[in-house]
């Protein structure tokens, strides 16, 4: 036996799939001590356990392989789906009040044996249990670790002891880390392996180093190194067939710290360990009400709670509501494991975070939604008001583009705050001037974005107009509260100026030869005329298309916020249009795609690989626009669906540990990867907003209408067009500094709006100058009632 090699010379790593069969967490999240140790499961392995945030990756992936001492080796990660196995896996929900999962394998040959493995975060140590089972004579079990420590596969140090394995994370002086502490440090990450019997044979390796490949190929034990650096692999052979292991872990990279974390967490036994886990998620459900849509159904209601759980689990503990998109890495298999880089759904964009608001709104979660709120003000929102695209959970921007309706989004969570639970701004963690920042940022720049909610193009969005709407009611009422009635004049004159002109910048009148229902929403348009023939180029390989041969879902959002009624007829057509476009019928019920033409899905050229940005894709149909069509449905006197099949569809889409994912595959055949028709594919699951749309439609099956109206929003155009306003003549030009607005309104009162200075006058002849920036939108609103039924009138210049 050779120990005194330490090899270096690694292969390179990628992530694992994003499919995802379970993901756990100790529910300690008010706790002032809590567990800091999250973990997801893919097909025969544990994935990117994470510690100490639930965004920081730390083990590839760890398994377990079987040997007879006689050539035969057999693991229980499926690493490539595209290759032949012999080993048949399952994932499986081991109970329905907990985040509780049981792995088994077997082997579909000659060979006899069995594998049964659950895991459990300890409460009280940084550390993940695997209670493990192996039934089979004749057989040995070893487990396999692959680390990647703080999130960057090749910068590891291993060591292998004959009654542990540890790792420690060596980040180079020259790297520029992905993850920082709260005071801007590193976060360097040691992990410790130890098992409640001990190892009869451990090794340290590089990936596809000359032990490793010899122990996976042939099962061999032959050789062994006491050290390894680079992307390290350690295995053990595990002395006891019914054991525990246990994966410790530690900051400052401590790998003596980390084992000792993970014998201290032997020293209870799984079975406490696993009913102390049990009780943190069943004391959590206790206070999460359950809808009648669901509670009459065994398997309706197990999938609605771990979609609740889900949502929680996903939320940070170190920074409350900070839930991120997805403890995934989309199609992972195919995305670099080597650099300190930015990896996967690891990080919160607002979007995302406003769905799961919506979903702990209905469940009545109030610490829930107040926490996601105060994040987003606290963390995420910029000086200028400025929210962007996403950031790191400690608010640092990972990608900075301009997304209107993430900027709009937290004053409608404000004000539904306010109007649904009382907390006002007087006792929030965040105040008027917060809610003023972002208002007036969507006032001077939208309803143009630089990215709509896909994130991949500029333009007129129908979806994210409707957020900017909403986002502008909700914020004028704020103002009210506030004594800041010039404000909420000028946020209801822009949200009614913008309702007027939804179809003349959104809807085709013209249509084409493929879309004769006219008019329909688009799903954007470059300058904001529908009906010029733009065409344009898909930002994922998606090809080209007139713009008005493109639609997706966005059009519904006018509908669920509260603009538009849904028997609308451009509504209706769009409908009509969306369903012969985009629509599949899978084995479980209709699902759709995001767009025409989408190219974000597994590859083209070979069906089912892995999506990667310089190939051609696919999209796939996405889950979450079957709920949003139920709540649209519910609204209907002759619904086109059924709102509860709709409901019962969704929750079809969740694989057997009933994680619900970001896409399902959409045609029946075969492919060399196994993707299944209306089952996940390798894209985000579990995605946070997909459990959020379930939990929200079950609420709003049993009020009849979608609970994630705004009623203020609903109450102010509640189907009819915004009442006309007073007339309005005014002529704005540069005078030095500042915007000087001349002119007359039959308005009481006339308000002028720059991102520097707000004024109101009374109405009549007017002379008035504000500050402005050079190149700033000067917006000019003329009012005439009470606040907040006032009739508004608008123009705007740049000056």
């Amino acid at each position: 036996m050779t120990q005194d090699q330490r090899p270096t010379d690694s292969a390179d790593a990628t992530w694992t799939v994003g499919e995802k069969f379970g993901f756990g967490t100790v529910c300690d999240h008010d706790d002032p001590d809590p567990s800091r140790v999250w973990y997801t499961l893919t097909a025969g392995a544990v994935t990117e356990v994470r510690f100490p945030r639930v965004d920081v990756m730390n083990v590839r992936e760890l398994d377990f392989l079987v040997t007879d001492g006689d050539g035969y080796a057999a693991r229980t990660f499926r690493e490539r789906r595209d290759l032949p196995t012999a080993v048949e896996r399952s994932t499986t929900a081991a109970s329905e009040d907990a985040l509780l999962f049981r792995q088994t394998a077997r082997p579909t040959d000659d060979h006899d044996w069995e594998l049964t493995v659950e895991h459990v975060a300890h409460p009280d140590e940084d550390a993940l249990l695997l209670d493990v089972t192996f039934e089979g004579e004749g057989y040995d079990c070893h487990v396999v670790v692959d680390p990647a420590l703080s999130a960057h596969a090749d910068h590891d140090v291993a060591t292998a002891r004959d009654d542990a394995l540890l790792a420690r994370h060596d980040q180079p002086a020259d790297a520029d880390p992905a993850f920082l502490t709260e005071d801007g440090d590193p976060i360097d990450v040691a992990l410790g392996v130890a098992s409640a019997d001990g190892f009869d044979w451990t090794t340290a390796d590089v990936r596809e180093g000359d032990v490793e490949a010899a122990l996976l190929s042939s099962g061999s034990t032959d050789e062994r190194h006491e050290t390894a650096r680079g992307n390290v692999v350690l295995a053990g052979t595990l002395a006891g067939h019914d054991t525990t292991l246990s994966l410790g872990f530690a900051e400052d990279a401590d790998d003596e710290a980390a084992l000792a974390t993970a014998e201290t967490a032997l020293d209870d036994a799984v079975e406490d360990v696993r009913a102390a886990y049990v009780d943190s998620w069943t004391d959590y459900l206790d206070e999460v009400a359950v809808p009648d849509s669901v509670a009459g159904d065994p398997d309706l209601l197990a999938q609605y709670k771990t979609a609740v759980m889900v949502m929680k689990a996903a939320d940070s503990k170190e920074f409350p509501g900070a839930g991120i998109a997805s403890p995934s890495v989309p199609w992972g298999d195919a995305v670099d494991a080597n650099d300190p880089q930015d990896y996967g759904y690891n990080y919160v964009w607002p979007r995302d975070l406003y769905q799961a608001y919506t979903a702990f709104d209905a469940i009545g979660d109030a610490e829930s939604a107040i926490d996601a709120t105060e994040y987003l003000y606290e963390y995420q929102q910029r000086e200028d008001g400025f929210f962007p695209q996403n950031t790191f959970l400690d608010g640092r921007t990972r990608w900075g583009g301009e997304q209107m309706d993430e900027i709009a989004f937290p004053q409608v969570m404000a004000q539904q705050l306010k109007e649904r639970y009382g907390y006002d701004l007087d006792e929030a963690g965040y105040g008027y001037e917060n809610v003023r920042l972002s208002s007036d940022y969507v006032v001077g720049t939208g309803p143009h974005t630089q990215q709509e909610r896909w994130e991949e193009e500029s333009g007129y969005s129908p979806s994210t107009t409707a957020a900017e709407i909403a986002g502008l009611v909700c914020a004028a009422d704020l103002a009210l509260d506030a004594g800041e009635t010039a404000d909420a004049i000028a946020y209801l004159g822009v949200a009614d100026h913008w309702v007027r002109h939804l179809e003349d910048w959104h809807a085709t009148t013209t249509g084409t030869a493929k879309h004769e229902h006219t008019p329909y929403y688009v799903r954007i348009t470059e300058e904001g005329n529908p009906d010029d023939g733009e065409l344009r180029t898909h930002n994922n390989g998606g090809g080209t298309l007139d713009e008005r041969n493109i639609i997706d879902g966005g059009f519904l959002e006018l509908v669920r916020l509260g603009i538009l009624p849904a028997d609308d007829e451009t509504v209706r057509n769009t409908a009509r249009e969306y369903d012969d476009d985009i629509m599949v019928e899978t084995p479980h019920g209709p699902g759709w795609y995001r767009y025409t033409g989408d190219g974000y899905g597994e590859k083209r050229v070979q069906p089912g690989a892995p999506w990667q940005p310089d190939e051609t894709g696919v999209g796939r149909l996405w889950p979450f626009f079957t709920g949003e069509r139920g709540e649209y449905e519910l609204l209907l006197d002759e619904p086109d669906f059924d709102p509860e099949s709709l409901l019962g569809t969704l929750s079809d889409f969740a694989n057997d540990g009933r994680m619900l994912p970001e896409q399902v595959w959409d045609e029946p055949g075969d492919n060399d990867f196994d993707w299944a028709f209306g089952e996940g594919t390798s894209s985000a699951t579990p995605l946070s907003w997909t459990n959020a749309q379930f939990v929200r439609l079950a609420w709003s099956i049993d009020a009849g209408r979608p609970v994630e109206t705004p009623a203020v929003v609903e109450a102010r155009y509640g189907g009819d067009p915004p009442a006309e306003g007073p007339a309005l003549d005014v002529t704005v030009e540069r005078d030095g500094d500042a915007a000087r607005v001349t002119g007359h309104t039959d308005g009481g009162d006339l308000v002028v709006k720059t991102r520097t200075e707000t004024v109101r006058v009374d109405g009549g002849d007017v002379d008035v100058s504000v500050a402005a920036e050079d190149g700033a939108r000067v917006t000019v609103v003329a009012a005439t009632g009470d606040l907040p039924d006032v009739a508004t009138t608008v123009t705007h210049e740049t000056v």
